[in-house]
């Protein structure tokens, strides 16, 4: 299992690392989401203008992630243990972290948000070596 979960990690990461906004007119890339969940912060932190689009673009597609997420590692036959979050992280917590992410990687805004928001959580969020031996 601990191999699967490495093999789909480096398949993944390889397909879509190659994957930029430029293979397709639909697709939400890393500047779109750090705007939206920039955005999404300053109404967070009451320090400007708040907008219930941007808040719900950037809070949901997190979400959207995390509970594809959630799916992947609840069937066995989809294990991918790709981040592990605390059991009682907050929304504001993961948007801080991703935007944070995106913030320091300005170089990779150009990729499919989805990849960069998983990166984001693996970073902030890597599962300990134990959690790939289910």
């Amino acid at each position: 299992m601990k191999r699967l979960s490495a093999l789909l990690v480096v398949f993944f990461t390889l397909v879509c690392s190659h994957v930029s906004a430029e293979s397709s007119n639909f697709v939400f890339t890393g500047k779109e989401m750090y705007e939206s969940c920039n955005h999404a912060l300053k109404g967070l932190d009451r320090t400007g203008e708040y907008d219930d689009h941007r808040f719900g673009v950037c809070a949901g597609y997190i979400a959207g992630i995390v509970d594809f997420h959630t799916v992947a590692t609840t069937v066995k036959s989809l294990s991918a243990d790709m981040f592990c979050l605390p059991p009682k992280i907050s929304t504001a917590q993961v948007i801080r972290s991703v935007t944070q992410y995106l913030e320091d990687n300005p170089g990779k805004h150009h990729d499919l948000a989805a990849y960069l928001v998983i990166l984001a959580l693996r970073e902030g969020y890597p599962c300990k070596e134990e959690n790939f031996s289910k």
